[in-house]
């Protein structure tokens, strides 16, 4: 029989080629071992919990005010005249019956100076009148004609004075000058307006309340409010006046609140940030903020059920500061994510990492 021959160049191929095909099989194989694993497992998402439950909340109004004086008047003169002094600048705080300005009164003293003359002659005419009368020695009518004409002086001097008086312009109380308006020398028609005078203690507040806020605003309420400009201290004022109607720009009510200022800390065109109560609100659910997802103009939250976050639509009652009272959505006794909730999806697997989480 004849025995074939084989290369042994031949042979040796194919023993690489068959070592390589092996080695092919067990990495594919391999590799797929290890690759199930990665599939077949999924890593949970770590995320903070807390226990929905009813809560008693204060449901505070946080609105834009602005500080004005109580009151702000323009002092106008009286009588037209030259100014012949001024007793007051911008700036200077004044008290009730200090002389402001004053105006040339000498024609009106000389009409004075006159009346005064007629009132003592008619004054005694009438009374030796009055000494002729007891002795029926006058008739009634002559006696009525002295006493008329005694009264018509007396009323043309009182009229002289007030004339005199009119040319000195008098601060009305106590109060600041904010503003000076005539100068001395300077003419000032009746009526002209010379300062404008304001008074710091008390002051205003005042601030416009959206008409859903303003049945909570009533007469007497305290408001607490800041003032940036001084720092973080707090104010408080009580409300004085409420607008009977609402602005026709903005649908508000003026509202303005009275407050203490003897240290006159407080100054006129201030802005404040006032705080008051509008209703308090018992057995609600209130959430972070933070936990609450808009989007497409609805609100979601996340719920933790097991091991799963479930997506949840919530409805919005009120916003108050960093907290969102849900008028629907979630009930007492549930979990509500917090925190890693913004990435996740709707039945996604999750790890509670806070000391608050459920088993």
């Amino acid at each position: 029989m004849k025995k074939i021959k084989i290369k042994r160049s031949s042979v040796v191929l194919w023993v690489l080629i068959s070592l390589l095909l092996i080695m092919v099989v067990v990495s594919v194989t391999l590799r797929r071992d290890d690759d199930e694993p990665e599939a077949l497992t999924e890593r949970p998402t770590p995320v903070q919990v807390q226990w929905v439950e009813h809560q008693s909340v204060t449901d505070r109004v946080r609105l834009p005010g602005r500080i004005e004086p109580d009151i702000r008047a323009r002092l106008a003169v009286d009588k037209g005249g030259r100014v012949t002094a001024v007793g007051a600048d911008k700036g200077d705080a004044v008290e009730a019956g200090q002389v402001l300005l004053q105006l040339d009164d000498r024609s009106w003293r000389a009409l004075k100076k006159q009346a005064e003359v007629e009132y003592r002659t008619a004054q005694r005419e009438w009374q030796r009148w009055q000494e002729l009368s007891e002795a029926d020695l006058v008739s009634t009518g002559e006696m009525d004609r002295v006493q008329a004409r005694y009264e018509r002086a007396e009323a043309q001097l009182e009229d002289a004075r007030v004339h005199v008086e009119q040319c000195v312009l008098y601060s009305p109380g106590d109060g600041w000058i904010n503003s000076r308006l005539l100068e001395v020398g300077e003419y000032a028609p009746e009526g002209a307006a010379a300062f404008e005078w304001v008074v710091l203690d008390p002051v205003r507040v005042t601030l416009d309340v959206p008409e859903r806020d303003i049945r909570g605003v009533q007469k007497e309420d305290a408001v607490v409010f800041g003032v940036t400009a001084l720092g973080a201290g707090q104010f408080t004022g009580t409300v004085q006046r409420i607008a009977a109607a609402a602005a026709p720009g903005n649908n508000t009510f003026r509202v303005e609140a009275q407050v203490p200022n003897e240290d006159h800390v407080l100054r006129p065109g201030m802005i404040a940030t006032v705080h008051f109560e509008r209703a308090r609100r018992a057995d609600v659910v209130v959430v972070p903020l933070a936990a609450v997802i808009p989007r497409k103009g609805e609100h979601f939250v996340f719920v933790a059920k097991g091991d799963r976050a479930i997506r949840r639509l919530v409805k919005i009652d009120r916003i108050l500061g960093t907290e969102a009272i849900l008028a629907d959505g979630l009930e007492p006794g549930e979990e509500l994510i917090i925190d890693g909730h913004r990435e996740l999806l709707d039945g996604e697997a999750i790890e509670r990492v806070n000391a608050d989480s459920s088993s």
